[in-house]
């Protein structure tokens, strides 16, 4: 992570500018891991492959890894970044499923996320024990944010629409036409949103109720199968070995041997 405030007549970027991070504007440059960079004061011009944008306060670019881009603050403006550099195996996933796509988008400056931004600086300056943990945390939880405010309130209440209606074990095509769009708008939205088509959103979400039922409950499959909208205690069987590599019994057998004594911690008041 790091802060930089330009000033105006600034050369950029500035000759502190990170190792194997500085680039010409020029040549532009890739990077080999998502980078989010926040603008918090001033403006200037980011630029992909196929667009350019103008940016200021509250905008944040989302590059990531492999994205050609350059950017650069206006020279008579000059303005204040703060940039986070994101790696690991749960950022792949996002990029992989398409959640994680170049572009710029703008966060309230009110926004609990600048707090969240000054928080890290904080830690990584004082190396206070455990502060990568906490840094992780925070830097995911910002960039949540930035993913949320991506999103309009039209596109969020679509998802819970269509969400609910999904779980219900209505069809697709059903669904679209109770939300009043095409099946192939409801795909291509569902897609940008979560990742997902909204055939395995939804089925994600039922096999993850299926799983609690059946390692916490006494109903028999069959009984969580019709619960949960599945064909038949098979179908259901089917899709959860196919999620979790075993069948839905063997969960069951599973959380009955990892299960205590039931009256292990009962507790009674006592009389005083």
């Amino acid at each position: 992570m790091g802060h930089a405030r330009i000033q105006p007549g600034e050369n950029y970027p500035p000759a502190k500018h990170p190792e194997g991070h500085y680039f010409l504007w020029d040549s532009g440059r890739t990077l080999s891991a998502l980078q989010l960079v926040t603008i918090s004061q001033g403006s200037g011009l980011l630029q992909f492959s196929d667009a350019r944008h103008k940016v200021g306060p509250g905008s944040v670019f989302i590059l990531p890894p492999g994205c050609w881009h350059r950017y650069r603050p206006d020279p008579d403006i000059g303005w204040v970044e703060d940039w986070i550099e994101l790696r690991g195996t749960t950022l792949e996933t996002w990029i992989s499923k398409g959640l994680l796509k170049a572009g710029v988008t703008q966060i309230s400056l009110e926004s609990p996320s600048w707090g969240w931004l000054k928080e890290i600086h904080r830690l990584c300056l004082g190396h206070a024990p455990g502060f990568r943990q906490t840094v992780a945390g925070l830097a995911m939880a910002y960039l949540a944010q930035v993913l949320a405010s991506s999103e309009s309130p039209k596109q969020s209440e679509i998802t819970l629409q269509a969400r609910e209606l999904l779980l219900t074990g209505l069809d697709v095509n059903n669904v679209a036409k109770k939300i009043g769009m095409s099946y192939l708008t409801l795909y291509r939205h569902f897609k940008k949103t979560t990742g997902l088509s909204p055939k395995e959103y939804a089925m994600k979400i039922r096999l993850a109720q299926a799983e609690d039922l059946i390692s916490g409950s006494d109903m028999s499959i069959k009984e969580v199968a019709k619960r949960l909208g599945f064909h038949s205690a098979s179908h259901l069987s089917l899709e959860y070995k196919k999620a979790h590599g075993v069948a839905p019994q063997m969960t069951r057998q599973a959380s009955a041997k990892n299960s205590g004594p039931k009256d292990m911690f009962s507790w009674r008041p006592q009389s005083i």
